[in-house]
């Protein structure tokens, strides 16, 4: 919880020192969310119940984004502007907070009880295999092993 308040933190921070227009800062702060929270919610959806692989997909796509679209100016305009890469990362955090958000009230409304939480529930369905009981008698060779192979053969 640290982590996210300094990063926050920081990115109003940026926002201050930076002469940049707010109207591009924004554009880029909302590309980032868009982009940070497809990512998000794909790599939630490929790697389900591991939060860190939301996190990842959510910042990382939105940092790739950002290197890419700065890499494209680059190319054309010959600028380079490390903050609008700052920014659409930015959007990518605030997506994976809001998709991190989103997913732990998904998991405490599912419950942990049913079918699928990995504790023993009592399941009133009657489709249990019968059990096996081998059935031995004092009156024989005293080979165990013979007398289960018989006791089965003979159910």
């Amino acid at each position: 919880m640290h982590i996210r308040i300094f990063l926050l933190i920081i990115a109003f921070n940026l926002t201050l020192s930076y002469s940049q227009d707010f109207n591009n800062a924004a554009k880029h702060v909302g590309a980032g969310v868009v982009i940070g929270g497809v990512g998000g919610y794909a790599a939630h959806k490929i790697f389900p119940g591991q939060r860190g692989w939301t996190w990842a997909g959510a910042v990382g796509s939105s940092l790739a984004a950002g290197l890419a679209k700065e890499t494209y100016d680059k190319s054309n305009s010959g600028l380079w502007q490390t903050d609008d890469v700052l920014y659409t990362t930015l959007g990518g955090v605030i997506s994976g907070l809001a998709l991190e958000l989103l997913f732990k009230n998904t998991y405490r409304r599912n419950g942990r009880s049913g079918k699928g939480c990995g504790c023993l529930v009592a399941d009133g369905s009657n489709n249990a295999t019968p059990i096996f009981i081998p059935v031995v008698s004092e009156k024989s060779s005293r080979d165990i092993q013979s007398q289960i192979q018989v006791s089965f053969f003979l159910e």
